[in-house]
């Protein structure tokens, strides 16, 4: 957000008539209205509601196409209808879907008594009945900690950062390899809770099986183990976890119908890990308040406001690295493609959750929209309770694949803030017992995003700065002059777009501006296809950036291995390079499986098509270094060819890739020309 970002993003925010910045002075009556007839106690019922709702009586959860999902269908179908919202409709879309009702085990602890441990699951399938077992601890399941175990038909008890090291498929299919029956993960957070057992989505296949575990359980399986005086004890299983392919799940939408064919919708998700309070039971009850005092205000909006719930968000495609957001995919791509014409813009409320002690909350969206959230938000951030902050939107929730056709986003987040991402994330501390709702941050949610809303609805142009797409473009290229001419005419395209913007809405000519949002939604798709890419985490950047970091790391290799410094160049630099953290640590089946999984199941998720190339083929530069790590003076020259050949494969990806932007660029550029006309 520099050179030519903030000046003209502000013009464009003050041209649609947003200050930027002040208090309750300026505010506009139908905000005012609204933001009287809040109704925070609604909202709490409504998290109150959906988070009661549990297929496992112990832990909760609300899966994909489960019977907890199912009744949380039910009651929002009804909510809805009695607020006031019209054009209630239920959906059917099909996903994989997955059924967890309960799991735990039963062992002789280290004090010589029989304990039972309740643990969760990941969407895979295993079930047991009373099932005797025996029961290992491998650490943390990298291929290294199996040395000299059998795993074979054991259960392997073992821990995992997954915010510091790998996702839990890597030990999971690890296992799997190695002959286990199945693991029983202790995930670590950044904040202690010894009984908070935690999940993700598993990004991996159905037959690697995976349970969770909490810290105070886990350890007391390990102090069971060392009690016992071998390598493993014998535990009783129970489970019934079961992942089906191709099942039903449900979206639900209703409407507060506009005066124009245009569209904005208000997101949330139905489904949620645990009893999910927050996520994203709060994101549910947040766009329902806002639907409610809408309507309660007597707003009678000009774009018809339709309040999207979806299933299927936290978890819905079997065996694959994109394997969320598939209700919102099935909903644009399935059963309505046609909703993608007249979209003016989504409202995302599945994050910014009030838990007690935050103080910051935030926005992330499309860059081409961050001057006016900035502005809309600085409106009211002298009576807000939290500090705002704004970021690029990504592919953690269900707007992504929407953004990829066309419709701008903003979405709710945590800002500068980690209370509820370092404690309760996808957890059983995802809960008002374990961290307290902040009543006046819900209110304070309810309102900002309201606000959003409305004000995206107080303008008849859509309120885009292509010149912030084009900035954002610019300050991620290394140094290469390949694109100078194009981001100049793009540049001056852009401003004079803007401006032609501007007057349309100072014009109040309606069907202008409807006719100008279809013309800035077509150039906005396509700057998303010429630009927008995933690296292997994934997470979203400029397509050229996953090739440009890629020759980054592999310079800085070969600059330390030139100068004989094997561990600095294996340890700061070369795992960067596509999958070579993961070559350090699993082994060369686990590695090429979750490889091939990224690349050859992503058919109908979000990510299909986003990586062009295939990952760098590292893993024996890897397993060299390695041997060689603690090897005084060793020969290295092998391994610095290996990785110039590397690189050199790298370059040409990053060439084409160029090549590729620039002329999707240029399209863009002259759409903006014609359409500034």
């Amino acid at each position: 957000m520099r050179k030519k970002f903030l000046p003209l993003v502000l013009v464009i925010g003050l041209a649609f008539g947003l200050s930027a910045c002040g208090g309750g002075s300026d505010y506009s009556e139908s905000f005012v209205n609204f933001d009287e007839v809040i109704d925070t106690e609604y909202a709490k019922e409504v998290v109150e509601n959906i988070s009661s709702l549990g297929d496992d009586p112990v832990t909760g959860n609300r899966s994909a196409g489960s019977p907890a999902e199912e009744q949380a269908l039910e009651y929002l179908e009804k909510q809805m209808k009695d607020i006031g919202l019209q054009n209630v409709t239920v959906e059917e879309i099909t996903v994989d879907t997955w059924v967890f009702t309960g799991a735990n085990l039963t062992f002789t602890n280290a004090d010589g008594k029989e304990q039972k441990i309740d643990l969760s699951s990941y969407q895979t399938t295993l079930n047991a009945d009373n099932e005797e077992c025996e029961l290992v601890y491998v650490g943390e399941g990298t291929e290294a900690d199996y040395e000299g175990i059998d795993v074979t038909d054991k259960l392997v008890l073992l821990d995992v950062d997954q915010n510091e090291n790998w996702w839990i498929n890597y030990p999971a299919y690890q296992a799997k390899v190695k002959g286990a029956k199945a693991i029983i993960a202790m995930s670590i957070y950044p904040e202690d809770g010894a009984d908070r057992i935690g999940v993700q989505d598993v990004c991996g296949p159905a037959d690697a099986p995976a349970l969770a575990i909490s810290e105070k359980d886990s350890k007391a399986l390990q102090k069971a183990i060392k009690a016992g005086g071998g390598d493993s004890i014998t535990v009783t299983l129970n489970c019934d976890s079961t992942v089906e392919e191709d099942g039903t799940s449900h979206n639900l939408w209703g409407e507060i119908p506009g005066k124009t064919d245009e569209v904005i919708y208000l997101f949330a998700h139905m489904d949620g890990y645990f009893h999910s309070a927050y996520d994203d039971a709060q994101g549910v009850a947040v766009s329902m308040a806002i639907a409610k005092g809408l309507i309660d205000s007597g707003y009678e909006p000009d774009k018809t406001i339709r309040v999207c719930m979806h299933g299927a968000e936290e978890w819905g495609v079997s065996g694959s690295e994109y394997d969320w957001s598939a209700g919102a995919y099935e909903e644009i791509m399935t059963n309505h493609p046609e909703w993608v014409e007249g979209a003016f813009a989504i409202v995302n409320n599945d994050g910014a959750y009030a838990v007690e002690g935050e103080t910051y909350a935030g926005v992330r969206c499309t860059p081409e929209l961050m001057g006016f959230a900035e502005n809309s938000i600085g409106e009211i951030s002298e009576d807000s309770v939290y500090e705002w902050s704004f970021g690029k939107n990504d592919v953690g929730t269900e707007d992504f694949h929407w953004t990829r056709l066309g419709i701008p986003s903003l979405v709710a987040g945590s800002g500068e803030g980690t209370t509820y991402d370092d404690m309760g994330y996808h957890s059983s501390y995802d809960s008002w017992d374990a961290q307290p709702l902040d009543e006046e941050g819900l209110r304070d949610v309810i309102r900002a995003f309201g606000k959003l809303t409305l004000d995206l609805d107080a303008l008849d142009v859509r309120p885009m700065s292509f010149t912030a797409r084009l900035q954002d473009f610019e300050d991620s290229l290394a140094d290469t002059d390949e694109f100078d001419a194009v981001l100049e005419d793009g540049y001056a395209a852009a401003a004079a777009l803007e401006e032609k913007m501007s007057a349309v809405e100072e014009s109040g000519e309606k069907a202008e501006a409807v006719e100008l949002n279809a013309q800035t939604q077509e150039i906005y798709k396509s700057l998303q296809d010429a630009i927008l890419g995933l690296n292997f985490d994934p997470a979203a950047i400029n397509r050229h950036e996953l090739y440009q970091n890629n020759i980054a790391s592999l310079n800085d290799t070969i600059a330390a291995l030139e100068e004989g410094n094997i561990q600095e160049a294996y340890d700061e630099y070369l795992w960067a390079v596509d999958w070579a953290w993961y070559h350090m640590y699993f082994d060369e089946e686990t590695c090429d499986y979750m490889e091939n999984q990224l690349f050859e199941n992503r058919a109908d998720t979000w990510g299909d098509g986003l990586i062009e190339f295939p990952h760098s083929d590292i893993r024996g530069v890897v397993e060299s270094l390695k041997a060689k790590y603690d090897e005084e003076g060793a020969d290295v020259s092998a391994e610095i060819e290996e990785l110039k050949a590397l690189r050199d494969v790298q370059q040409q990806y990053l060439d084409d890739t160029y090549a590729s932007e620039k002329e999707g660029l240029q399209k863009a550029v002259d759409l903006m020309n014609e359409y500034a006309k």
